[in-house]
């Protein structure tokens, strides 16, 4: 009696995962689905406002401002902004190239110059490769185009902070670039980072200083331009030993731990 109780209690525990596992499809299936009508929608505000905002279209169809219109087609104020903004960077496309696109990869694509925004194969990348795929063919392409490693590319990292924590994070970093000697801030956050959780590499400033080194002076013709490289070399030769002193800070307190 007791292993028929133990099976009916195992059926029916088995029928609920079941069920559970289905539920969880369902919800996963209508999740990808609304996903990409949000998408779609997205991109279509984007287009449409655009090509609205850009003959003054809430004029001619009655409505005082672009805000009262906007308010009466109930589209948030963030999403109308940062879409017809999109738009507007991708106006030179066609609106099935647009809409093709996933919001990451047109709000990427809009950020380049008009040759990289104008180029089919990346064009086609935009439309086809996720986000973090399509920012490492940007990064490859700004690397081929300026010349230059993939690592020496500029990008830009976005976080999300409240405005008293922007200002510590600012204000830290400018003490830091001051106490030594940096003006780069993106620079100097990275040997900051580098300080308090890895060790400095001397390979990357070396690099780094070469790099601008070099371009320093192939530009240098004239006496000022020399001059202005002098100065220059010696700001590395302090950064040097700016970092020589912190590694043997970082190697002191190691070996007394």
């Amino acid at each position: 009696m007791t292993n028929l109780v133990c099976i009916d209690e195992c059926a029916e525990r088995n029928e609920g995962e079941d069920s559970l596992l289905q539920q969880l499809r369902e919800s996963d299936r209508r999740l990808s689905e609304a996903g990409r009508r949000f998408n779609k929608s997205s991109m279509e505000i984007g287009w449409d406002g655009f090509f609205i905002k850009s003959h003054y279209g809430w004029q001619r169809l009655g409505y005082e401002d672009e805000k009262q219109y906007r308010e009466a087609k109930k589209i948030g104020r963030s999403t109308w902004y940062k879409m017809v903004a999109i738009a507007g960077g991708l106006a030179h496309l066609s609106r099935e190239d647009f809409l093709a696109m996933t919001v990451e990869n047109a709000e990427q694509l809009a950020a380049q110059p008009m040759s990289v925004k104008q180029d089919p194969a990346l064009i086609l990348k935009a439309q086809t490769e996720t986000a973090e795929s399509f920012a490492g063919s940007l990064v490859a392409e700004t690397a081929r185009r300026e010349n230059k490693p993939a690592d020496e590319v500029f990008v830009t990292i976005k976080w999300r902070v409240k405005q008293a924590q922007r200002q510590v994070i600012e204000r830290g970093l400018e003490d830091w670039q001051h106490k030594h000697g940096i003006d780069d801030p993106a620079y100097a956050l990275e040997l900051m980072i580098a300080e308090f959780q890895d060790h400095l590499t001397f390979v990357g400033f070396i690099s780094e200083a070469v790099s601008r080194l070099g371009q320093a002076v192939v530009a240098a013709h004239t006496h000022e331009e020399l001059e202005a490289l002098r100065n220059l070399l010696a700001m590395h030769v302090q950064e040097m030993g700016e970092l020589l002193k912190i590694c043997a800070e970082e190697e002191t307190g190691e070996n007394a731990a």
